[in-house]
């Protein structure tokens, strides 16, 4: 008996169950996004302005995400957008369409347009947005902008050491053979160093490798994060500045949810994963059962050993004053501005150290090398 291959399949029963209220397509979608690239956050706020534009020109919400979906080059986002615009079509609303995309829009973001669909101000919260991301991203490129020196110098610095020692070294040693015991301490360290590194390369190669990823696995572990997050509130040198960042960050990120309309338990509630620090987190869950109680917002600004005096002042008079959004974006502007000024400070702090830092290191190196040269040649007459 002959198979008909043309023959309409049966549906194969795969033990998988369709997630609710999930379509085919949305399914499709995120496997394309995991697997079809990353989403850049510039490309996320670009999206947002330009949505934001066209609803100010009058143009459909359905009708803006379906030309921004085929504006857009990044495939994987492009999908997104396109999804979204087939759930409006569908009857959806925005805010739901967006909820399917947790990796791209975060619960800021959702919970912030939820409420300008219910307030009817959708424009001025996109707006809001976008500017709360584009002040996020300027904060991250400073404090690259930062680091990015320093760490750069560093790694020439290990360059130019391991160079000295594997290269330049050896082709001195020959002078050295037979007189080690005139030979300074350093000058035999060195020596030793080298031909160590040149024998067991394998070795230290090993060494440097087995440790890194030791101490990616330890900051990755509960008790790896749980020291970063007390080093970054209490260190002797960065408190000061993360103290202020989070900080920043809490503020407006609550500062826009409230004057955007949404609750205070539920825009606590919504922030508190966005904070990066678990303990401030903790502050967090404090203020939200302390407002539960039916207890001031400040009172637990007020027990916070972390949060500068100037905030807790200010937040007092606002919840008095019944002012309290307002007051916490104008401090977090003024917290931007002071982030800002604190990275520059550390930045001219730090370039000079690590040149310092660099010269000395070579400096050591050429005199353990060049001073033993003159004794020898001395010696020699």
């Amino acid at each position: 008996m002959a198979i008909d291959t043309k023959a309409k399949k049966a549906p194969v029963e795969t033990g998988l169950s369709m997630p609710s209220g999930m379509s085919i397509a949305s399914i499709e979608e995120a496997v394309r996004t995991r697997l079809g690239g990353r989403v850049k956050a510039s490309e996320i706020i670009f999206f947002t302005s330009q949505l934001s534009l066209m609803l100010e020109v009058g143009t459909s919400l359905s009708a803006a995400l379906k030309a921004l979906g085929n504006q857009t080059p990044n495939p994987a986002f492009r999908e997104v957008i396109l999804a979204m615009h087939r759930d409006i079509e569908e009857g959806k609303q925005f805010s739901e369409a967006m909820q399917r995309h947790p990796s791209i829009f975060d619960h800021v973001f959702v919970s912030m347009v939820k409420a300008g669909e219910t307030g009817g101000f959708m424009q001025k919260i996109l707006n809001r947005i976008v500017e709360m991301k584009e002040k996020r991203q300027a904060l991250i490129a400073q404090v690259r902008t930062t680091l990015t020196y320093p760490v750069i110098l560093c790694a020439i610095c290990v360059l130019v050491v391991v160079f000295i020692l594997v290269w330049v070294l050896p082709k001195f040693t020959a002078f050295f053979e037979g007189k080690e015991a005139i030979l300074p301490f350093t000058t035999r360290f060195l020596i030793a160093l080298s031909e160590s590194m040149r024998s067991y390369w394998w070795v230290y190669l090993a060494s440097v490798a087995g440790l890194a990823i030791c101490l990616k696995m330890f900051l990755d572990s509960e008790a790896g994060k749980i020291l970063v997050d007390r080093v970054s509130l209490r260190g002797p040198v960065i408190s000061r500045l993360c103290n202020k960042i989070y900080t920043c960050q809490f503020l407006r990120t609550l500062g826009h949810l409230m004057e955007s309309k949404v609750p205070l338990l539920e825009a606590l509630d919504v922030n508190r994963p966005t904070m990066g620090n678990r303990y401030y987190r903790q502050f967090i869950d404090e203020i939200a059962e302390e407002v539960q109680q039916g207890g001031r917002f400040a009172k637990p600004f007020a027990a916070n050993p972390h949060v500068p005096e100037s905030v807790k002042e200010m937040v007092a008079t606002g919840e008095e004053a019944g002012n309290l959004p307002k007051v916490m974006l104008r401090l977090a502007e003024f917290y931007d501005t002071e982030v800002d000024r604190e990275l520059k400070t550390i930045a001219s702090l730090i370039e000079p150290a690590a040149l310092i830092a660099l010269g000395g290191v070579v400096g050591l190196i050429v005199s353990s090398v060049i001073l033993p040269l003159f004794k020898l040649g001395q010696a020699m007459y």
